[in-house]
């Protein structure tokens, strides 16, 4: 192992204990239950959330708790339409990090190498839409994207066509909630099979294609 594979590690270590310890410190379901009362003051409420949206990765959070918040309160439709925005706006942070932070050595090297060879051989928007269907979590598909230098267009349609099924499940289930309660809410796994197998589906003319040109005379 490399030295700056190494340095990489250790500083990769450090962030999700960092991450770890904050997340143990602040509950989705105290946070949520404080935000809950802020609903009553749009303005204070909107910048709350906004700063919510953009600290989540650091918390290790998975994107649909926020998404069930907003179905709570506001309904499927003004929810739904927040989850989405709220998704591509959380994604940001490690999407830029990955993208400043770019280093051609190591660890690091060898991310940015492979992601960057995943969306060239998909296309820059399938790519990121079937990373988001895969049940691999949102966070390092952001962190994969920055590191490839792909752009940021791309990246947040993708973002937001592939968040798309996951905050609609969430969205639902906090419009139908009593009460809020996060313990009740939980992704089927029926719908993680169903998603995993249409970012199958989305990624298999791309990898045809990239079978084909590899076998054709040209190539030899």
């Amino acid at each position: 192992m490399g030295v700056a594979t190494r340095r990489q590690l250790l500083g990769l270590a450090g962030l999700v204990s960092v991450a770890g310890l904050a997340a143990v410190v602040f509950s989705p379901g105290a946070v949520l239950g404080g935000l809950e009362e802020l609903a009553a003051r749009p303005l204070i409420f909107g910048v709350a959330l906004g700063a919510l949206y953009l600290v989540r990765p650091f918390l290790l959070w998975p994107v649909t708790s926020v998404a069930v918040l907003l179905g709570y309160l506001y309904g499927p439709a003004a929810g739904f339409g927040l989850a989405i925005a709220g998704a591509a706006l959380t994604a940001l942070p490690p999407y830029l990090i990955g993208r400043y932070a770019n280093d051609d050595i190591g660890l690091f090297g060898y991310v940015s190498d492979t992601a960057e060879q995943f969306f060239s051989a998909t296309g820059d928007v399938r790519g990121v839409v079937a990373a988001r269907f895969s049940p691999v979590p949102g966070d390092p598909i952001s962190y994969a994207a920055g590191l490839s230098g792909l752009s940021a267009g791309p990246f947040l349609l993708g973002t937001m066509i592939g968040e798309v099924p996951w905050a609609f499940v969430a969205v639902f289930a906090g419009a139908s909630m009593r009460t809020l309660d996060l313990s009740s809410f939980s992704i089927q796994p029926e719908l993680v099979v169903a998603l995993a197998g249409l970012a199958v589906l989305l990624l298999a003319g791309p990898a045809y294609r990239r079978v084909q040109s590899g076998s054709s005379p040209e190539s030899q």
